[in-house]
């Protein structure tokens, strides 16, 4: 069995699972997302504090941001799932016991991919992020329209009829897009990444000012969380290596997430401080209760991984592929993954 490589944003590996439980529990939150027009996806809360050019630029900024969530969690839903039934290689290979896809992705989301490539080629204030999104977008768009296929030719069970065939062919197109992506995926993270640390710090420090403790402590917790994942995925470890991982820079990270955990669980059971901070949603005390458990959740999976390799307790052969393994890196992926979905429905 090839072992996983954890990628939150399916720069190297797309993981094969041998249940798709995990993956529906992704595929439903995403499908509690309010629906958006992405012509107004600028209106973030803290947009009341901007204004003309400012806000149009922060506007930019949101729309990238969504981009790299859907890359992150929906994108690398359907990826996960196509790779669950098939092989990860060139030439066309069931995997055993695996269903073929039979989801592909909404019109809402193939618009949202066209809204990202209009303002890229239109030009923003982040150039250095125009351009990698303009050689990535227009591939995850084709990657997308393929997969639907695959999600058609699922769904009818034409493979049925034609022994997989059709399933052959449209792994011969693509594979090697998916291929193609991964040097555009990384040139593209390199850029949001350098741009979102420097605007994270930015509204970090404006939520601070602003008394906004709530939002400050959520952005500190997701800023801690960037840093565990960076962390991990820097480090370029398969699972069978994990115990080989440098814990120097993740366990005071860890440390850290706990105890702001702890504070913001605190916060938000305060209605007066979380209607002080302009929040408009009505089911925000749900939403912050969702992103405190998904937070919890990642807090749990990044401490069973400390506790093995403090340990020196190795995964087995058999844990290898397997969702319910706390701890491993599929499960940490899963689990960030989650907090990003639950903090998207908070700052939407």
């Amino acid at each position: 069995m090839k072992k996983a490589m954890l990628c939150i944003s399916i720069l190297t590996i797309i993981f094969s699972l041998s249940a798709c439980d995990d993956i529906k529990m992704v595929q439903n939150s995403f499908q509690k997302e309010k629906t958006r027009n992405t012509e107004q996806l600028g209106d973030q809360p803290m947009d009341v504090f901007k204004k003309g050019d400012l806000k149009m630029e922060y506007g930019e900024y949101n729309t990238y941001m969504y981009f790299s969530n859907f890359l992150a969690a929906r994108y690398h839903y359907i990826s996960v799932f196509y790779f669950q039934g098939v092989r990860n290689e060139p030439e066309f290979h069931l995997v055993e016991g695996e269903e073929y896809l039979k989801e592909g992705f909404t019109p809402e989301e193939f618009d949202f991919i066209r809204h990202v490539m209009k303002i890229a080629n239109g030009g923003t204030h982040f150039p250095e992020v125009d351009k990698p999104v303009k050689t990535l977008a227009p591939l995850i768009l084709k990657t997308m329209e393929i997969y639907n296929e695959a999600a058609a030719y699922g769904q009818a069970e034409t493979y049925k009829n034609d022994h997989y065939e059709g399933a052959k062919e449209i792994h011969s197109r693509l594979f090697p897009l998916v291929e193609s992506s991964k040097a555009p995926l990384s040139e593209y993270k390199r850029a949001i990444d350098e741009l979102s640390s420097k605007k994270m710090e930015e509204e970090i420090r404006a939520m601070k000012e602003r008394g906004y403790i709530i939002r400050y402590n959520m952005l500190k917790l997701f800023s801690l969380r960037n840093q565990i994942m960076d962390e991990i995925i820097n480090q370029n470890l398969v699972q069978e290596e994990m115990i080989k991982l440098d814990l120097s820079n993740i366990r005071p990270a860890y440390e850290e997430f706990l105890a702001t955990l702890s504070d913001f669980e605190k916060m938000i059971g305060n209605r007066k401080a979380i209607d002080a901070e302009l929040f408009t949603d009505p089911t925000i005390s749900e939403d912050l209760s969702e992103f405190v458990n998904d937070s919890k959740e990642f807090a749990k999976q990044i401490q069973e991984m400390i506790r093995r390799i403090d340990e020196n307790e190795p995964f087995t052969e058999k844990d290898y592929g397997q969702t319910n393994v706390d701890g491993s890196f599929l499960k940490i992926d899963w689990a960030s993954i989650n907090m990003v979905q639950s903090y998207s429905k908070v700052i939407s």
